[in-house]
């Protein structure tokens, strides 16, 4: 039987010391393992968050993902399946969008990460990551009973190229 509340903290602890460390881990596009996208939700490429937080916690990878999907800290449907195929993204005012799968993050576990362990005064602001309008539908769908991510999060751009990760 795995203790969700004996693993947790650790997570968090690694997270947060680790943010301590090196700022960049969080919110700069193109470097983070997540970026905060409205003020309740960071988005993570998916698998380096999960993978990066068991390396940094010293936890098994499957028992690292189990914790925060049990927890609510990494965000499933009503399936209980996480978001599915790559996601349009950009950051703010650029014109190249790229594509990956991602990860939803509550705010609150990084944003508590980054203040108890990672020596912030509050939470992180929001990043110049965005997820392009035309997922706006399928996001609010995967949110179906949750409070959807903020129209903060979405932008579209003035250029048409898309890339492929």
């Amino acid at each position: 039987m795995i203790d969700y509340s004996e693993i947790l903290p650790r997570l968090e602890k690694a997270l947060g010391t680790r943010y301590r460390d090196n700022p960049d881990i969080l919110n700069v596009p193109g470097t983070s393992v997540a970026c905060k996208v409205d003020p309740f939700a960071y988005v993570a490429p998916r698998p380096a968050f999960v993978a990066f937080l068991a390396k940094w916690a010293g936890t098994p990878l499957a028992v690292t993902e189990e914790t925060l999907v049990r927890t609510g800290n990494l965000l499933v449907d009503a399936a209980h399946a996480r978001l599915d195929g790559p996601v349009a993204i950009l950051t703010d005012g650029s014109p190249r969008i790229m594509r990956m799968p991602l990860d939803v993050v509550p705010a609150s576990f990084i944003d508590r990460a980054v203040m108890l362990y990672g020596g912030e005064q509050g939470p992180l602001p929001v990043s110049r990551l965005r997820v392009h309008r035309s997922e706006k539908a399928r996001i609010d769908a995967f949110f179906s009973g949750k409070t959807p991510l903020l129209d903060v999060a979405y932008a579209a751009p003035g250029g048409d190229g898309v890339d492929m990760l």
